[in-house]
């Protein structure tokens, strides 16, 4: 039995391998339920995979067994930024609508909440320096934070607003695209993703990276929500997609990590071919399958880019809490416990929290 801490852990895992999560659109009536299921899927998918990922960082440091369950658990889960940005591509890519509009509504969206959060995480790392440093200094640190970001799990909105300051240009090609020629995207991009494997000390120095990174989960969204149609006989042909991609993350990572001796986490890379295919076989999954929605549902889905925001935040104190808690992490059994726990608790904590900050009107666009 041992006494569980993993903050300090957390943040270090995260920052190693690039964790995290993206910008969450407004949700509206207009939007198709499966959009909003999957994106409430994926949330709790992250906080999930935020919980499991630093048992994955101590390799050779607990039993082989209860690595090999975060290894699983995490290889499962690499879906969610995948997903994230598909949604954000599905949603964006099939509206029309003025270039100064979509540029006020998104950014209001996306910045407001976005500057708030960064401010009270920059408080919460910086707090105990507020005596030791002048104001103008204070300002300085801050300015230079919010440029990169206060927070680890704050990348993301970064890399989102670079795609959606594209969307008008990016929209205009999309819906006066043919299937056929989406496709030819898709395939450069797929090309792309082997870049990030042992694959890409086989293929030609022809540059193609103007196809490259989180662009091609955009369109691939687009493409998948406009131009695929589902069935529930395909719905193996999906599980099929998801399983093969994660069995691949898996075996991957694990031997690679053996046959070395240390971590080696290539195939978590989001931008992989394994991590793509399993992320197609989710959302195929939920157009197919999610469309049935509640209220509930859709005020989670309401609240999602706020849970995301806070949960990091939510998470450091939960574990706090809990660090009395003794249990043996050598036992996958005790391990997966603890992991599913955590991970419901800071996520129904981050979602009634975000909920109450939300009830007055005149704060609301500053918490989700």
């Amino acid at each position: 039995m041992v006494i569980f801490s993993l903050q300090q852990r957390s943040l270090v895992f995260a920052k190693s391998f690039t964790l995290n999560i993206p910008i969450f659109d407004a949700q509206n009536s207009r939007l198709k339920n499966y959009i909003s299921n999957l994106r409430n899927i994926a949330t709790f998918a992250v906080i999930l995979l935020h919980v499991a990922a630093p048992f994955v960082l101590q390799f050779n440091k607990i039993s082989f067994a209860s690595w090999q369950l975060a290894n699983l658990l995490d290889s499962m889960l690499r879906f969610g930024v995948p997903v994230f940005v598909m949604i954000s591509g599905a949603v964006l890519l099939d509206r029309s609508e003025p270039l100064s509009t979509f540029l006020s509504k998104r950014l209001k969206r996306v910045l407001l909440p976005f500057l708030f959060w960064s401010i009270v995480y920059f408080v919460f790392v910086y707090a105990g320096s507020f005596q030791k440093l002048s104001m103008l200094q204070l300002l300085q640190t801050l300015f230079n934070k919010l440029l990169k970001g206060t927070y680890y799990h704050l990348w993301y909105v970064y890399m989102i607003l670079g795609i959606y300051l594209f969307v008008p240009i990016i929209r205009k090609w999309a819906q006066n695209s043919t299937k056929q020629e989406l496709q030819y995207f898709l395939f450069l991009w797929a090309v792309t993703l082997l870049i990030n494997t042992n694959v890409a000390k086989y293929l030609p120095s022809v540059e193609v990276l103007y196809f490259s990174r989180y662009l091609g989960y955009f369109i691939l969204g687009y493409y998948l929500d406009k131009h695929v149609s589902t069935s529930r006989p395909k719905n193996n042909l999906y599980l099929m997609c998801f399983v093969f991609g994660a069995a691949l993350t898996f075996l991957s990572t694990s031997y690679l990590s053996v046959k070395q001796n240390h971590l080696n986490i290539t195939y978590y890379n989001y931008l992989s071919p394994n991590v793509c295919l399993l992320s197609i076989g989710i959302f195929l999954s939920g157009k197919s399958l999610l469309h049935n929605s509640s209220k509930l549902s859709i005020n989670l889905d309401k609240h999602s880019y706020g849970i995301y925001l806070v949960h990091v935040l939510v998470l450091h104190y939960v574990y706090r809490f809990t660090a009395y808690l003794t249990f043996d992490k050598n036992s996958p059994l005790w391990l997966l416990m603890y992991i599913i726990s955590i991970s419901i608790i800071t996520y129904l904590v981050s979602y009634a929290l975000i909920w109450v900050l939300a009830l007055p009107k005149k704060l609301r666009p500053l918490i989700t």
